[in-house]
């Protein structure tokens, strides 16, 4: 089997910040400096997530929905991923409850978004998810509503080519968390490979210095 590569566009598409910009309406952002680049990373000023419609096993659920009034790691991928998806949903399982013990005045969620609506249903994620932890957000949709979220936040994956209904194959995809405010704006790249301390250090001293 063509071993599973990964993409990492993101990763050099978002900038480490310059420093604060007089007059930037998110001149909080930008005054933030990461103590470890290699762990976070944030982009010049937050991203919006675009409103789109998605489908989770309780339904269909708006972008707005999804991300209002919580702190969202981000993380995309799909649930016939040999290796990589099963190794960064595992350590989403540690971060999820470390965040939620050190940082217990804020309200924290994992969304897991599958890029592969064609085998991923959302009843199939759902089950699949929960392996790893019943509190994830497992969602899918359509392409055009899947492609609208990934392109807002750089996040490139590639489905390989496949006849209609081989379920065979293989999708590449960028495998760093991201960082989603509770008014539903990306803020921060997490790039892998992925350490659980290190991730959960170094949100603990971002969240002691921005205000979204």
């Amino acid at each position: 089997m063509r071993r599973f590569r990964i993409l990492l566009f993101s990763l050099f598409a978002l900038p480490l910040l310059p420093g604060c910009q007089p007059g930037d309406a998110d001149g909080w952002l930008s005054g933030y400096e990461t103590p470890d680049p290699l762990v976070l990373r944030t982009p010049e000023r937050p991203i919006p997530m675009p409103q789109a419609d998605l489908e989770s096993a309780d339904g269909a659920v708006s972008t707005d929905e999804l991300f209002e009034e919580r702190w969202t790691l981000f993380y995309v991928g799909y649930s016939y991923c040999p290796d990589v998806c099963p190794t960064e949903l595992g350590q989403l399982s540690r971060i999820l409850p470390s965040l939620q013990e050190r940082l217990p005045g804020l309200d924290w969620q994992v969304v897991f978004l599958s890029v592969d609506p064609e085998r991923d249903t959302p009843a199939h994620l759902a089950k699949y998810t929960a392996f790893y932890s019943e509190e994830f957000v497992p969602v899918t949709g359509s392409r055009e509503a899947i492609d609208a979220v990934t392109s807002a936040v750089k996040a490139g994956y590639r489905i390989e080519p496949h006849e209609e209904g081989e379920i065979g194959y293989n999708v590449d995809h960028d495998t760093s968390f991201r960082l989603i405010g509770p008014n539903g704006r990306m803020l921060a790249l997490l790039p892998g490979p992925h350490d659980t301390g290190a991730i959960v250090d170094v949100l603990e001293d971002f969240m002691a210095e921005v205000d979204e």
